[in-house]
């Protein structure tokens, strides 16, 4: 009878009992396959990559599910800059959403499918409401509040650019960035910014202090193609 089994037959048999665990395989095999995944990263092979790591992320075994969708998201970082280069912003947004799904309202792929939609497709009603999305989340973008000035130069509004651009300068000092903060992001950044203020002070009547501003930008940030236009904006305006 089990009843009469010793302390030790007992115990032993419990063990037995796990030996034959079903998630042993299981997690070998994915195991397995987040190797390859891993592997077709490094290889370049960015399509298999993802195929191999998103059924992964559906798993519930924690170490495995984060090191998948990690895989996953770098390999659609890549494909979103790939079928920006191939000319095809909407296979763009499709991978966005896609990372979306993976880290709901993360910063990096908010930012970009706003950008993919206001540079690559012109479609500056979804660009506007995507910036904003970014701005409910992290209220101290720059790079949101910049995307939402330049929509609104392009609408013709400079009163309506305003507002974000104060903002921009109000919390530069606490700016979250989306892009990795480094000189070049830094740089990008800063042209928009000196070069919408410049704008904007031109707008408001001083064309004087828009030429100080742009002269003072280009010898922080040297002489980008974009200030060069603004500093003859400027001064075509004056000779006119």
């Amino acid at each position: 009878m089990r009843a009469d089994l010793k302390p030790a037959d007992r115990m032993r048999s419990v063990l037995k009992g796990h030996i034959d665990h079903e998630g042993v395989q299981a997690l070998l095999e994915a195991g397995n396959a987040c190797d390859e995944a891993q592997t077709y990263l490094l290889d370049g092979d960015y399509h298999l990559a993802l195929q191999t790591a998103l059924p992964l992320v559906l798993l519930q075994t924690p170490v495995l599910k984060e090191r998948a969708r990690e895989i996953a998201i770098s390999a659609l970082d890549e494909l979103i800059e790939q079928a920006i280069a191939m000319g095809q912003p909407e296979r763009a947004l499709d991978y966005l959403n896609q990372w979306l799904s993976l880290e709901p309202n993360a910063f990096f792929p908010l930012l970009r499918r706003a950008e993919v939609l206001q540079y690559e497709l012109q479609n500056y009603d979804q660009a506007w409401n995507t910036y904003l999305q970014v701005l409910r989340h992290y209220p101290n973008s720059i790079e949101a509040m910049l995307g939402l000035a330049q929509l609104s130069l392009i609408e013709g509004n400079p009163e309506r650019a305003y507002p974000y651009i104060l903002r921009a300068w109000q919390t530069l000092s606490a700016s979250e960035w989306g892009y990795t903060p480094g000189g070049r992001t830094f740089l990008s950044v800063f042209e928009d910014l000196y070069d919408i203020t410049a704008g904007l002070l031109q707008w408001l009547g001083s064309d004087e202090e828009a030429r100080e501003v742009t002269e003072k930008a280009m010898s922080l940030l040297g002489e980008s193609e974009l200030l060069r236009e603004r500093l003859k904006m400027i001064r075509d305006s004056d000779e006119g």
